[in-house]
């Protein structure tokens, strides 16, 4: 089975004949890196050390922080799916602080930008063979999120869903022009102000954009039914999670917020006095650490994982021995045309189906295909944010 997986940002493709895996590299971005480093080079007198600091104004304020500006942080892949024709993908790529849509033919070499934005930001997207079209589900600045379907030269043809939610990780229906499954939220805003105070549970959905149909398949208060998809025979495949209930303040957490004022006090003024420190004198108020890199700024220690925080620091080395990135609870399902549930796997942070409905998913460190209830294990990754069927 071909698969391919994103880890830490970068693309790995796994050939079913050798078992090796390869990095896919996007030949815009590494267009995008090497031109920002030809301009960094060409203007590095702007921000050359000076021996002399004298004035009120440091040199580096008047030229900017970091004066000609730090390198660009590495690109990333976000999401990728692959094309109806074989060795054709299309994905989404973060670089220089925009977006992207991309296909990339890879027997000849050849990558075609569809679009390319600066205010772009989304939140899953699929091909579908059968309508030849893209869905996008598109986050807008009201933290809400609809779907947008797109032809395969990059052009909208407007959006499919609407209202005050939160619609993500669509996927066509195998073999329909125009059906697709996605998770849906609701959004709860304060009346008068406007702003999001909670997100509701994710349920499924699924969509005729044709017809305009809307149908629940699953809502449970319970949990979380994120990133679906149906094979062909109709089965439904979802990972569910426990859902997180809003924070409310309790006399349990009024008492804790009150013991830690004090450090969490000291360490705003100590925060507030280490950033002049190192605006005037150029040194910072603790001897540890350093200057702050783009790969620093691209991994804090944290990870989103389908609107969920993952904070890696509190993982333990031995998070890969205790069965993977996310907690247990975070299972693969299997619903029927009946409606009976079925666990699959635990431990899951996306998963994928081939034509067959057979199953590859992963557990952020390792990628698994499931066949007839056996599992093997594919290829190994570091932070395993997406797998993919090829």
């Amino acid at each position: 089975m071909r698969s391919m997986h994103i880890a830490k940002g970068e693309l790995w493709l796994r050939d079913a004949a050798d078992g090796q895996a390869r990095t896919v590299q996007s030949p815009f971005a590494r267009e995008v890196v090497e031109r920002d480093a030809q301009s960094r080079r060409t203007s590095s007198w702007k921000s050359a050390p000076r021996e002399e600091q004298s004035g009120a104004i440091p040199t580096s304020m008047l030229w900017g922080k970091a004066g000609a500006g730090a390198p660009l942080a590495p690109p990333r892949f976000l999401f990728v799916r692959p094309a109806a024709e074989a060795g054709v993908l299309y994905y989404l790529l973060a670089v220089g602080g925009s977006v992207g849509l991309f296909r990339q033919h890879l027997g000849e070499g050849r990558e075609v930008r569809l679009f390319h934005r600066n205010d772009f930001r989304s939140l899953g997207f699929d091909y579908g063979a059968a309508a030849d079209r893209i869905v996008v589900a598109r986050a807008n600045d009201d933290r809400t999120a609809h779907l947008e379907i797109y032809d395969t030269e990059g052009n909208c043809k407007g959006p499919v869903t609407g209202g005050d939610c939160v619609d993500a990780a669509p996927s066509f229906v195998p073999g329909e022009r125009s059906q697709l499954v996605f998770q849906s939220a609701g959004v709860a805003r304060r009346p008068q102000e406007g702003y999001v105070v909670a997100i509701g549970h994710s349920v499924i959905n699924r969509l005729d954009y044709a017809s305009g149909k809307l149908e629940t398949l699953v809502d449970d208060p319970r949990f979380d039914h994120i990133a679906p998809r149906v094979d062909r025979a109709g089965n439904l495949y979802a990972i569910r999670r426990p859902f997180e209930k809003p924070a409310t303040q309790t006399l349990a957490t009024t008492l804790k917020d009150t013991l830690l004022f004090p450090w969490r006090l000291l360490k705003a003024i100590f925060g507030y006095l280490n950033f002049f420190s190192m605006i005037y004198g150029r040194e910072p108020l603790r001897s540890a650490g350093g200057p702050r890199t783009p790969e620093l700024d691209q991994d804090l220690g944290k990870l989103w994982l389908h609107g969920r925080l993952v904070e890696l620091s509190k993982l333990g080395p031995d998070a890969h021995a205790q069965g993977g990135l996310v907690p247990r609870s975070w299972e693969l399902i299997r619903r029927d045309v009946s409606g009976r549930t079925e666990v699959l796997a635990q431990h899951v942070v996306s998963f994928d189906l081939d034509a067959e409905g057979n199953v590859v998913y992963s557990n952020g460190f390792e990628v698994f295909a499931l066949r007839a209830g056996e599992r093997a294990s594919l290829a190994r990754g570091d932070l395993v944010e997406s797998v993919g069927v090829l």
